[in-house]
């Protein structure tokens, strides 16, 4: 007898009957190897195995591209919030035949005179997942159990839109000793059996005058997950070779910094709203942080003063503060050189690192976030220049992207970059780019042109992973989502 077949039948010597999790818990095996004794035991009569059938939920091949894309009914009230009314003739057989029925009778649109508007429900629907798309999620991850008993009445629907189905299948209930297994002799144990082959037993020929422990594929066992990398991390690492493969290099910098170098030094005024306590996380200990470049200080100070026309105050910069984003990173080692002589130009330096902001979270923002930045300095750069690395950049991606006039206290001309978000059929905002503004290449003690751009990680992970529906599963503690991934 293989020394796990006894460790089960001592266990129900001792109770005669239990469950799986219960033998588990007792003889301290796996589960594979408890389904594997179980099964032998049954074979010699030793025990018998209840089984009941059991209904779970699965999701149709239909439920399984809404739980990716959506429910036809979120993708219609999105393109109603982009278009603000729409006529039913010019919507796709999808949305026409499907989305508009359950909009309606959700009361997220109004239909009249052959066109469709949002409601003041449709209009809070916006941005948030529908119930029914997070129990197709739910199921799709694995979640089924929790689910049909939360959401039966959810589930129910879902089943009578034929997106989800229900399957049977038996599962072991319980498993009872029987006589036959009562009278065996638990201490006929066969140590010597080898059930696994390592490197040990090869070179040192151990398995010579052993058995082999007998393996059976059709016995039930406990589905195995591969291990796999996050989406953010796998996106960071894209990144960082995306700016390899364009001959840039990496810079880092400190998270808890000065107001000076978050804002000041890049030409934020003193009182922009971004400075209020509402947009950005200030720091009670330390309270401030010393600039100790006195000839710097005052290089900035006379560019604010010129520039916006009031006083500029060093206690103000000296506040203590969560970055707000990472050009801080960017503006230092571009305050940091030399002797630009020195350099073969253009130089190009990028960072990658957290960022602290004050956000209301939705599906696109978060309060604590990875963001990008990127800078080249060179001679006579130009937004013709700006525009053709980005592109560039965004492309190794596999993003497709535009560019719209903007303003940006830190840059002169500004522009906004935007990448195609196919599920959501929009362009959205990924972050801000231009020239770097002369005030602060003047601060700098320096003679050149400087390019300058940011963007949130988070949301290239969303764009380039359709079955994320919002950044804030990024942070999810579950990893159901993960494993179906």
């Amino acid at each position: 007898m293989h020394e796990y077949e006894a460790a089960v039948l001592k266990a129900l010597k001792s109770t005669k009957h239990a469950s799986i999790d219960e033998i588990v818990e007792d003889t301290h095996l796996g589960r594979d190897a408890v389904l594997w004794a179980i099964d032998n035991l049954a074979k010699e009569g030793m025990l018998d195995i209840i089984r009941e059938e059991k209904e779970q939920a699965a999701l149709t091949d239909e439920g399984k591209a809404y739980a990716k894309s959506g429910l036809p009914e979120e993708g219609l009230i999105q393109k109603l919030a982009n278009a603000g009314q729409i006529y039913i003739k010019d919507l796709d057989p999808t949305q026409r035949s499907i989305g508009l029925q359950w909009a309606k009778a959700k009361g997220f649109i109004e239909i009249g005179g052959g066109s469709i508007k949002l409601t003041q429900a449709g209009e809070k629907a916006l941005g948030k997942e529908t119930v029914e798309h997070a129990v197709l999620e739910g199921i799709a991850r694995g979640d089924v159990q929790h689910l049909q008993k939360q959401h039966a009445d959810i589930v129910l629907e879902l089943i009578k839109r034929k997106l989800v189905t229900i399957k049977r299948n038996n599962a072991i209930t319980q498993v009872k000793i029987t006589s036959k297994g009562h009278a065996q002799d638990i201490f006929d144990v066969r140590k010597d059996e080898i059930d696994r082959i390592t490197k040990k037993i090869i070179v040192n020929r151990e398995w010579e005058g052993k058995e082999f422990k007998r393996y059976d594929v059709r016995v039930d066992v406990e589905e195995a997950h591969a291990a796999k990398s996050h989406p953010l991390r796998d996106t960071i690492n894209q990144i960082k070779d995306a700016y390899a493969k364009m001959g840039f290099r990496e810079v880092s910098g400190p998270i808890v910094e000065s107001s000076f170098w978050v804002q000041d030094a890049l030409m934020i005024p003193q009182d922009h709203p971004a400075r209020d306590a509402q947009d950005t996380f200030y720091i009670e200990d330390p309270q401030n942080i010393d600039i100790s470049d006195n000839m710097l200080l005052n290089k900035v100070a006379k560019e604010h003063e010129r520039a916006w026309n009031s006083e500029w105050k060093e206690e103000l910069a000296q506040k203590a503060m969560l970055r707000s984003h990472s050009t801080s990173v960017t503006a230092r080692f571009l305050y940091s050189l030399k002797d630009i002589a020195s350099y073969e130009l253009p130089i190009k330096i990028f960072s990658v690192g957290r960022v602290f902001r004050n956000e209301s979270l939705d599906y696109r923002h978060l309060a604590d976030f990875y963001q990008g930045d990127g800078m080249i300095i060179g001679e006579h750069l130009t937004l013709a220049n700006l525009f053709d690395t980005l592109t560039t950049f965004y492309s190794l991606l596999g993003m497709r992207t535009r560019f719209m006039p903007t303003y940006f206290p830190f840059v002169e001309p500004g522009v906004e970059i935007q990448a195609f978000y196919s599920k959501r059929n929009e362009w959205l905002e990924m972050g801000g780019a231009g020239v770097l503004r002369h005030e602060i290449i003047n601060a700098a003690g320096k003679r050149f042109s400087v390019l300058a751009w940011g963007c949130g990680i988070e949301r290239i992970v969303l764009m380039k992973n359709p079955h994320i529906k919002s950044v804030t599963e990024l942070y999810n503690n579950g990893i159901g989502w993960m494993r179906k991934r």
